[in-house]
């Protein structure tokens, strides 16, 4: 397994060594080129992954339009929540940005460890918390500030990222087309207030 994987498990609840070893066996690497589509629409999403290198985007389409919904990098968990957990089709699409590296594992594993090892429950628990309380304060971002007050919230929560999403994703993220992000990133460069 992955180090920073086993690290990060034990960061949020230690847990024993035979489920970590379990963990390990159950996990499979997987090397991804560019633009590879992990998710398309209409699929079940049978695996939960944890980016080892790379970033991938998840987004829906809405006539000829993508609309992009998050980015998954290093050191995140990766899956369509819903379809997922309700063992149904999706309706989103997840692909790389980037050359990728994930360790993924099928639902039917992941419930067999969770029941084998009720310490990783609580591990899934505060994972699930903190990808829940993340989208929650989106959802309000979106609602209830402004185009640049989001970009700026982007670039201070996400600077990693800047460089390595192309301005169309980002634009999608943020809920404006590509010349406003483009009016909104020249208005803050030429007053020294982006990063």
């Amino acid at each position: 397994m992955h180090t920073d994987l086993g690290n990060i498990i034990n960061s949020i609840y230690p847990v024993s060594g035979d489920c970590i070893l379990s963990l390990q066996q159950e996990l499979e690497l997987v090397k991804l080129q560019r633009r590879h589509l992990v998710l398309r629409e209409g699929e079940r999403c049978d695996h939960a992954f944890f980016v080892i290198k790379g970033l991938l985007r998840s987004y829906y389409t809405k006539g000829d339009a993508e609309i992009c919904c998050r980015f998954m990098h290093e050191n995140h968990i990766g899956l369509s929540t819903n379809s997922f957990y309700m063992r149904r089709v999706g309706y989103e699409n997840i692909e790389t940005i980037e050359p990728t590296i994930i360790a993924r594992i099928h639902y039917n594993k992941l419930q067999k460890l969770y029941t084998k090892f009720p310490e990783f429950n609580f591990v899934a628990r505060v994972w699930t918390e903190h990808y829940s309380s993340m989208t929650d304060n989106w959802l309000y971002m979106m609602r209830k500030q402004s185009a640049e007050e989001r970009y700026r919230f982007f670039v201070k929560k996400y600077p990693e990222l800047i460089q390595r999403v192309p301005l169309k994703y980002i634009a999608s993220f943020l809920g404006v087309n590509l010349e406003t992000l483009s009016r909104i990133r020249s208005k803050l460069a030429s007053s020294n207030k982006t990063v």
